[in-house]
């Protein structure tokens, strides 16, 4: 829950106030922690093998995120691997902000 909160709050996301507290509400009120039953092995970067093996475990309905590596994850789980974009055009579109330009 920590990483998700740091990670969303980064400058490079250029979130605004209001968006990033949405999700942070969605993510307290919404998230089920769980403890982790199954064992997946992730060579491409072991340190993501434990938020495989929560989503797995819990059945999660989604594992969101902006990490590269987990496109090639897709095959060890059921858990639809997400973007947070690809996530909130699914779910939220009404929270994404226009890209300037």
């Amino acid at each position: 829950m920590a990483e998700y909160s740091a990670v969303i709050q980064r400058p490079k996301f250029n979130l605004p106030r209001a968006t990033i507290n949405w999700w942070l509400e969605l993510l307290a009120s919404d998230t089920q922690l769980i403890e982790a039953r199954d064992n997946i092995d992730f060579p491409r970067d072991r340190k993501d093998a434990p938020f495989l093996m929560c989503a797995a475990s819990g059945k999660a309905d989604y594992l969101i995120t902006g990490d590269g590596d987990f496109s090639e994850a897709q095959g060890l789980i059921a858990t639809p691997i997400l973007s947070v974009r690809a996530f909130a055009q699914a779910v939220a579109p009404q929270t994404l902000v226009a890209p300037e330009g």
